[in-house]
């Protein structure tokens, strides 16, 4: 069961130039965890199609972080458990 994606849009939105780690399901309900910095624009293309294709996965309810094996991304209504800001939140049996 995932965390409320309510909960999580406002400690992200509360936190959006921090580093964070992130446990979700991928649309196929595999477990993933992601550690990296949101909001990084270094690095990436700076055409119109770049922001559109950015703005497109915001509106989906999609964020984006910076890893060090590039951009990735993970929907909010998946997330199982995270560690932002000095807060770890997380759902039962989905701890980091």
């Amino acid at each position: 069961m995932a965390l409320d994606k309510t909960m999580v849009s406002n400690v992200i939105a509360d936190n959006l130039n921090g580093f964070i780690t992130v446990k979700f399901l991928t649309k196929t309900d595999e477990e993933r965890v992601y550690n990296g910095r949101m909001n990084v624009q270094k690095g990436l293309k700076g055409n119109e199609r770049g922001r559109i294709a950015a703005e497109a996965l915001r509106s989906n309810g999609y964020v984006t972080l910076k890893t060090s094996e590039g951009y990735k991304c993970f929907n909010l209504d998946k997330v199982l458990a995270m560690k932002v800001g000095g807060r770890h939140i997380f759902c039962m049996g989905a701890e980091l």
